[in-house]
């Protein structure tokens, strides 16, 4: 791995925090409004419209300043997060619940960019892979930590004092930001949003695939993501008991790495056979919360959250890849491109949750049958996109 690479990694660890902290507790805290899946739906569907948009403006601002110093602006929303936390309390709720979500989705959006841009240009080959495992190596571990430390300050002192502790974190991620790489695209000579056309910027059949792919990629991930925490918090409301379990998925996911690792080595298994094989454990995950009792919805929790290990880890791997022999300014267009379809897709499984009372009606099945259909169309995609840029080396070869 690269010097570039390993700063970048020091940086994933010094925001990491601040974003599992986020990604747990913030959602625990406005499922504590009134216990509806509506809110946290809500919550996320803001969340990530001001997420889109400032990934958008992110890309944008990389055109004039490094990726520290977004990643700078970044930390600085995440500070306005925690003070509106900490001191702004009104009604109605829904427009609370939007406050509070637009800077968390600029911090997420800006950061996003700036980090994307940032390992889109120093990555080689399969330095990838091995980024991304480091980076999934070290989110388990602070998924393991994170939770507990959290769960006992606010347990014992409250929220605000665990909102007050999140300044330490993020004062620790701007000194971080100083250390990055000085990358921007002030070389570059035209500006981002030129030549930004879907079919322009999705140029090559390899290309192409990107799109479906990301569009299942997104409906899985937000799903994945906001049933784990509501099926959580549904089993228990104690906080140390939802670190507890949150810890007990990480050690699954650990378990993952060290099984991922030891028969990559050992036996000769594609990368697409185990993405495979983690779409079908996020499938089989999907199938039993038809039959939500605590059990179920934890061993469900169990299976996704292995199915994201390998989605996370093989299939972020090979859209970078896809990408890394590409000019800056078109690595960049495909990164916003590929955020965008994200998002969009993330939002649109939102609305379709906002519906959903709970467990048992006809619309949570609907959406959870959506969901495990395509978890099981990603390994597809992902293929098509292997053997479209065979046939084009192939071609390339014989003209």
């Amino acid at each position: 791995m690269t010097t570039a690479l390993k700063r970048l990694l020091w940086m994933s660890i010094s925001s990491g925090i601040i974003f599992n902290y986020m990604g747990i507790f913030i959602n625990l805290f406005i499922w504590e409004k009134g216990n509806q899946i509506f809110d946290v739906a809500w919550f996320n569907l803001v969340m990530f419209l001001a997420w889109g948009v400032a990934f958008m403006y992110g890309a944008n601002l990389l055109s004039k300043f490094t990726i520290g110093s977004v990643m700078r602006v970044a930390a600085i929303g995440a500070g306005v997060t925690f003070v509106l936390l900490s001191w702004v309390h009104f009604e109605p709720k829904i427009l609370y619940i939007s406050l509070i979500a637009i800077p968390v989705g600029l911090t997420n959006g800006l950061y996003g960019s700036a980090n994307n841009m940032g390992i889109s240009l120093f990555g080689k080959g399969k330095e990838f892979t091995v980024f991304f495992s480091a980076v999934n190596v070290i989110g388990q571990l602070i998924s393991f930590l994170n939770p507990l430390l959290f769960a006992v300050i606010i347990k014992w002192m409250g929220f605000t004092a665990s909102f007050f502790i999140m300044f330490i974190f993020i004062a620790l991620m701007i000194f971080t930001s100083y250390f990055v790489p000085a990358i921007s695209l002030k070389k570059a000579n035209e500006p981002v949003f030129r030549k930004f056309r879907l079919g322009h910027v999705f140029a090559t059949p390899q290309l192409k695939w990107m799109i479906p792919s990301l569009v299942a990629g997104g409906f899985f991930i937000q799903f994945q993501g906001i049933f784990s925490l509501i099926f959580t918090f549904s089993v228990t409301q104690d906080k140390l008991n939802i670190a507890l379990l949150q810890i007990m998925y990480t050690s699954f996911t650990i378990a993952c790495v060290f099984i991922y690792r030891r028969f990559s080595r050992t036996r000769d298994i594609s990368d697409n056979k185990w993405l495979s094989f983690g779409m079908a454990a996020a499938a089989a995950g999907f199938l039993l919360a038809l039959f939500p009792t605590p059990l179920i919805l934890i061993l469900s929790n169990i299976l996704t959250t292995i199915g994201l290990f390998f989605f996370s880890t093989i299939w972020s791997s090979r859209q970078f890849l896809v990408t890394y022999q590409l000019e800056p300014i078109h690595q960049t267009r495909v990164m916003v491109w590929r955020e965008l379809i994200l998002v969009i897709s993330r939002m649109f499984l939102l609305a379709l949750i906002l519906g959903i009372q709970d467990f048992d009606g006809y619309v949570f099945k609907a959406v959870m049958i959506f969901s495990f259909s395509s978890a099981l169309l990603i390994p597809y995609f992902s293929r098509k996109s292997d053997e479209s840029a065979v046939k084009t080396v192939i071609k390339g070869v014989e003209s």
